[in-house]
């Protein structure tokens, strides 16, 4: 229903009437951005060996033929290197997770395998979350949850398994904090990647710095217009400003595990510590114009004192990027590797056809076929050849 004439002018007062109540969460955001803009440095361009990696989206690497669903999980690097690639089935159960961290398996995940042998885990040990799958309808989750643990085991396996032969930045798109992982095992993760880190240093005189970058984030949307009105980061030269703690708390509406780090918790009374991030938060526009984007930017805590150089490193990587400006190109090339076009998604249903068919007598398999090419929707065929 349109909005009437009549009724209009209602709507907008009292539109104006509630948002009255917003003022002081305004002026609160407005003081916060003021702050930061008092913190607010230049960033010098460092040149890097950057490497990213990327999981294809899960929408698009979903393969049906219905009742049959199988989800493709597909990490691939900014240089085109595949580090990892898995097929779930949507009926799975839980135990088949295990099964990617077992050397013997044909359903190996190497990363995964890596990182639950140093762990000494298997890999439902890791989430509470993996085991939804066993519930009804409540596959997607828990593979979307399988998918976020791929991706850190990559990184690990990246950080600690990968050779590097000159400082090099790895790049994680999202953030360096983890709802997936349980509050008991990142912390493990935490000093094994610490550990790896420390040992390049040590055994070859090489940085290697870990952070994470996202599009967007709880913490940038809230401020926003803030620091748009009291223009913090509008300088002409790449800038950045590392968040308080204080401020990013005050962004989010739920617990401190998202935030806390292993500098923030104390230890619990079983003698370990709780916590989901080795994150800190900061803010960078990489671009020279006053108005290009800002970013929101993750370093991981033990290398913040570095926080110069790689953001630096960051912004070298950042300078060439296309199609999104000033964002790490080396993220956007694993993009481009990781996606799936719309031939490979014809073929591997293809593959799926026959995976299902295979066990059918010639005269069942040719009543599916017939389904599968008469019973296609014509109308949207149409339109996406139009």
């Amino acid at each position: 229903m349109a909005l009437a004439d009549d009724n209009f002018d209602e709507i907008k007062r009292r539109v104006f009437d509630a948002y009255k109540t917003e003022d002081p969460i305004i002026e609160k955001f407005r003081k916060h951005a003021r702050q930061l803009k008092n913190g607010v440095k230049e960033i010098r361009s460092y040149s890097v060996n950057a490497v990213s990696f990327v999981s294809a989206d899960g929408g698009d690497n979903r393969l049906f033929f219905n009742p049959a669903v199988i989800e493709l999980v597909r990490v691939v690097d900014s240089r085109g290197n595949q580090c990892a690639l898995d097929a779930i089935a949507g009926n799975s159960k839980s135990s088949d997770f295990n099964q990617r961290a077992d050397s013997a398996s044909p359903l190996l995940v190497e990363p995964l395998r890596h990182l639950c042998a140093d762990l000494n885990m298997n890999v439902l040990d890791l989430s509470f979350l993996l085991k939804t799958i066993d519930e009804p309808g409540q596959s997607t989750g828990a593979i979307r949850t399988y998918r976020d643990i791929v991706e850190w085991a990559v990184l690990y396996d990246l950080i600690k398994y990968r050779e590097w032969g000159s400082d090099t930045i790895i790049i994680r798109e999202g953030m360096l904090r983890t709802k997936s992982i349980k509050l008991t095992v990142f912390p493990l993760l935490d000093q094994q990647i610490r550990a790896a880190c420390e040992k390049h240093k040590k055994e070859k005189n090489i940085n290697v710095s870990i952070v994470g970058v996202a599009k967007q984030s709880a913490v940038l949307s809230k401020l926003a217009v803030a620091l748009e009105l009291e223009e913090t980061m509008h300088k002409d030269y790449p800038c950045y400003v590392k968040v308080p703690y204080e401020i990013e708390k005050e962004c989010y509406n739920f617990d401190n595990t998202w935030l806390d780090t292993d500098s923030t918790v104390e230890v619990g009374e079983d003698g370990k510590k709780r916590y989901q991030s080795f994150g800190n938060l900061y803010l960078a526009k990489f671009g020279d114009r006053t108005f290009d984007p800002v970013w929101p930017v993750d370093i991981a805590e033990w290398q913040t004192g570095d926080a110069d150089r790689i953001l630096g490193q960051l912004q070298f990587d950042a300078r060439p990027g296309f199609p999104i400006p000033d964002f790490p190109m080396s993220v956007q090339k694993a993009h481009d590797f990781a996606k799936v076009n719309g031939l490979e998604v014809s073929v591997l249903q293809d593959i799926l056809f026959d995976g299902i068919t295979q066990r059918l007598s010639p005269e069942e398999k040719e009543k599916i076929l017939r389904m599968k090419h008469l019973g296609q929707n014509l109308t949207n065929i149409r339109y996406r050849n139009a």
